[in-house]
């Protein structure tokens, strides 16, 4: 079976992109989609499902660490059992990519893998941003990575968009950039990019991409020379870890609320949802928030990524929850806040 990792930080679009994979591949392949999220409360998995995606759910954890035993016999029900063509992986948005490939060549799956692909979701609006912060982590996602989809280019100038695909390219110069917005791509420019990914042939330009710009590009070391490596100051880097490599200290906590017959007030959600993107909440830093809310005789989706808001209806589930991920997180004050969002 082929084994696509869709992998990219919190809020960067993984969960949109694979909805598009299940959209244009699901009538013709046998696809399952393996989603592992970070934090108490799953959303992902019931959202991919409610679109028509065979998901199996991971428990809370994170498969590149705390959960590999579980990841491992997981994958290897689903190749014996359901016998799909393809299993999508969708990891946690903190997962460390280098030790989910380790996992993925082990000799164990040697008969059972046919071709990994590895898909790195990059969030244009918020990369740089990301980079500045956790340098390693970054370059180690990008440098692992076989294709990297730029999404949200609609939301940033053309100026940012070249910016962030010359500091990719920096890291990784060989690497094929597909720009994409709610994770869309040309499906015949993705597989060619692919197959080029696995071969030792030059991958051909993207359209409309000056050759200029790929030498260039791989001139580059790093959008940041001025910059000493992580290793010469590691006391700026200190902090809880949710990996066990120092270098990814990342330092993330989630929390997570479920409601079986509550119904909310949308206007006091939303207006939740943007405290939640200011700085000083008294709630904690806010990286990552989605939730599955009932308002009176609808159901709506409300995120916020990139320190943007964002929401859209979706089919009736039969909860409403909500997952929140950031640093010094405040649980019983975000709990009394939702609350406070009940209808009537």
């Amino acid at each position: 079976m082929l084994v696509d990792v869709a992998f990219g930080f919190l809020g960067s679009g993984k969960t949109t992109f694979i909805t598009q994979v299940l959209k244009a591949w699901g009538a013709d392949e046998k696809i399952v989609v393996l989603v592992n999220e970070f934090g108490e409360v799953g959303i992902d998995g019931e959202l991919l499902a409610s679109r028509g995606g065979n998901v199996v759910e991971m428990p809370s954890g994170c498969i590149c660490c705390t959960l590999q035993t579980d990841f491992r016999t997981q994958l290897l029900d689903i190749s014996r059992t359901i016998r799909p063509e393809r299993v999508i992986i969708e990891p946690t948005g903190v997962a460390t990519i280098g030790q989910i490939e380790e996992i993925l060549a082990s000799q164990l799956f040697e008969q059972v893998i046919d071709e990994l692909h590895k898909i790195l979701v990059i969030d244009a609006t918020g990369f740089m941003e990301l980079y500045r912060a956790n340098r390693h982590f970054v370059e180690s996602q990008v440098e692992s990575a076989h294709i990297v989809l730029l999404n949200k280019c609609d939301l940033v100038d053309k100026k940012m968009a070249m910016l962030t695909r010359s500091a990719v390219a920096g890291i990784n110069p060989e690497i094929a950039i597909l720009k994409t917005v709610f994770g869309a791509v040309d499906w015949d420019e993705y597989r060619l990019s692919l197959t080029f990914a696995h071969g030792s042939a030059e991958r051909p330009a993207s359209p409309g991409e000056p050759t200029q710009l790929r030498e260039t590009e791989k001139e580059a070391s790093s959008p940041f020379p001025t910059w000493q490596s992580i290793s010469e100051h590691p006391e700026e880097h200190s902090g809880v870890h949710h990996f066990h490599e120092e270098e990814n200290a990342l330092g993330y906590e989630s929390i997570g609320f479920v409601y079986d017959e509550t119904s909310f007030d949308r206007k006091k959600l939303e207006e939740l949802f943007q405290r939640l993107i200011a700085a000083e909440t008294g709630m904690g830093a806010v990286v990552r928030a989605k939730g599955i809310f009932r308002c009176d005789d609808r159901w709506v989706l409300m995120e916020i990524a990139s320190k943007e808001y964002s929401s859209q209806p979706v089919r009736e589930f039969k909860q409403s929850k909500v997952s929140i991920i950031g640093k010094d997180l405040k649980r019983e004050m975000l709990k009394a806040a939702f609350e406070q969002c009940a209808s009537g």
